[in-house]
């Protein structure tokens, strides 16, 4: 399921032109090559976040029926894989082990 979401806020190349050309038409593009991709990102990241904020609103309401109430902030996070954990396997497995190691210490 969190697959479908994470398509649901991609943007293909059509769509970044029509973008572009949207919201940005008044711009000269009179800029240095790392200062337009800058923009660009900016761009992505804006459309993705609306996208994002137009798909929570049509959720919510299942949302607050299952009790699974989150805030836009954590459903973004989940949705735009912003809360996966980067580290290498061992490092994380080794925590997992030392957690474990606690919890049946202390019961």
């Amino acid at each position: 399921m969190e697959r479908f979401f994470l398509i649901g806020c991609q943007i293909d190349e059509i769509e970044l032109k029509e973008l572009l050309l949207r919201r940005y038409h008044t711009l000269t593009f009179e800029m240095d090559f790392w200062e337009f991709v800058e923009f660009v990102n900016l761009a992505l990241e804006t459309e993705k976040k609306e996208k994002a904020e137009r798909l929570y609103l049509v959720l919510l309401p299942t949302l607050i029926q299952v009790n699974k109430y989150m805030t836009f902030d954590q459903f973004y996070e989940e949705i735009s894989g912003a809360n996966l954990d980067l580290r290498p396997a061992d490092v994380i497995l080794k925590e997992s082990e030392e957690i474990e190691k606690r919890l049946t210490n202390g019961s």
